[in-house]
């Protein structure tokens, strides 16, 4: 097991996989993982592609709130950040229906896929979104993440900006990343500002993410039967765009062109 630490709230467990085991799962699937003293398993999102499960050093990565009240999570985050601590074996069974590809959608027909993040919602998404970028993606992909700004407006303090920077940045897959940090004062002349990632400047916006943001991404109306949304965070945040992206008054989506996974 190695830990990092993203900030003070979220850090990144990646499990390596014992050689005798073997671990397949779709991507955007949730981890039921059992530790040492606590009878319950906690669920957590992976956030590695399924080929990590099968590479060379195999491994199943996890992004983990701190949670004192969850035992599953604390027990997470009171390991050691050092790798070279010994660590315990755990059980983990694959479960969740939140992936990719969309069930009963014709692939062969869709153009566009929308992936909406907000905070740790980006989970799920950051595996399809590395699923994607394995191979000859023949989609347009566009993300949208809304999340809380770091200290100092710092790229590493802010879950996974850098890697959806550099699959962008590499031109992995055909699309755009838009960030949307909150926290800061929108009259302070964040307009046009950018969060250095990587080497690259990723532009962002100082507020939350709204029905027009995915409208545009979503691109023009004729084309909106060939597209995909999926949507991952706070019920909140969830609901609302779940509604307003199938509802008549809205954009009129077929239910099944929507996926969502609520957070809490």
């Amino acid at each position: 097991m190695r830990v990092d630490e993203i900030n003070n709230d979220i850090r990144l467990f990646r499990l390596g996989i014992h050689k005798s085991s073997s671990i397949k799962f779709l991507p955007g699937q949730w981890l039921d993982t059992f530790v040492p003293t606590v009878s319950k398993p906690g669920g957590f999102t992976l956030t590695s592609p399924p080929s990590a499960a099968t590479s060379l050093g195999p491994y199943l990565e996890l992004a983990v709130q701190k949670s004192p009240t969850n035992p599953p999570a604390a027990w997470l985050w009171s390991q050691p950040l050092t790798t070279t601590a010994a660590r315990p074996e755990l059980r983990v069974r694959v479960g969740g229906s939140f992936v990719w590809p969309p069930r009963g959608t014709d692939l062969a027909a869709l153009r566009r896929v929308v992936l909406v993040a907000g905070g740790v919602g980006v989970n799920p998404l950051v595996s399809i979104l590395a699923h994607l970028a394995e191979g000859d993606c023949p989609y347009d992909v566009q993300f949208l993440y809304s999340t809380k700004a770091a200290a100092g407006l710092d790229a590493e303090g802010i879950l996974f900006a850098e890697r959806l920077a550099s699959i962008y940045g590499r031109e992995k897959v055909r699309g755009r990343l838009r960030l949307f940090l909150t926290g800061l004062d929108a009259a302070s002349g964040w307009q046009g500002a950018t969060l250095p990632c990587n080497e690259m400047e990723v532009s962002f916006e100082p507020r939350r993410i709204t029905l027009d943001d995915i409208a545009e991404a979503m691109g023009p109306r004729d084309e909106h039967a060939s597209a995909v949304v999926y949507v991952c965070g706070v019920p909140s945040m969830t609901d609302e765009f779940v509604q307003k992206l199938t509802s008549a008054g809205g954009l009129a989506l077929r239910p099944e062109q929507v996926l969502c996974e609520k957070w809490w």
